[in-house]
């Protein structure tokens, strides 16, 4: 068990980069990453108390050395119908819109903001996801604006990268 866990937070917009950049610190770090894509409840729910609460379980599980199942969210079954367990380790990443919130930050060893234009960030969702989920994610792009406008998180983030 680690002595001093370290979490890093990767938050920004929907197709700013997030997971790529994940994916390259967590090779780097050899540790694993939490994609909370696969656990938000849904569109409707996504960024809401819900997600706060499986987050704080994350990080307080983390830093204490425990272990914690998360449940998984199937996007076409639209359901919760899995889980993940995140174990104990030196290093977690967690990435996703909503990762660098208010409550969770004062866990975080290191805070990233990746940030690109909004119509840059929809198309390369719209090119990684499918063209069919173009309402669903002009309608996500408001939420998480607003999300982010509440939480100030990009205020509060250690490195801020445009990747515009």
């Amino acid at each position: 068990m680690a002595t001093n866990p370290q979490i890093i937070l990767i938050d920004g917009p929907a197709g700013s980069g997030k997971t790529t950049l994940s994916l390259q610190l967590s090779a780097e770090l050899n540790c694993q990453v939490v994609h909370l894509d696969d656990h938000y409840n849904g569109w409707d729910e996504a960024l809401g108390i819900g997600l706060t609460k499986v987050l704080l379980q994350i990080v307080e599980n983390f830093v204490a050395g425990r272990t914690s199942v998360i449940p998984t969210f199937n996007w076409r079954l639209a359901k919760f119908d899995g889980e993940k367990s995140i174990e104990p380790a030196d290093t977690l990443i967690i990435e996703g819109v909503g990762s660098g919130q208010s409550q969770i930050r004062p866990f975080a060893t290191k805070l990233y903001w990746l940030e690109t234009e909004p119509e840059i960030g929809l198309a390369r969702v719209l090119e990684r996801d499918g063209a069919d989920y173009e309402e669903r994610i002009k309608v996500w792009q408001i939420r998480e604006a607003n999300h982010f406008q509440v939480e100030r998180t990009r205020e509060f983030a250690d490195f801020i990268i445009s990747t515009t």
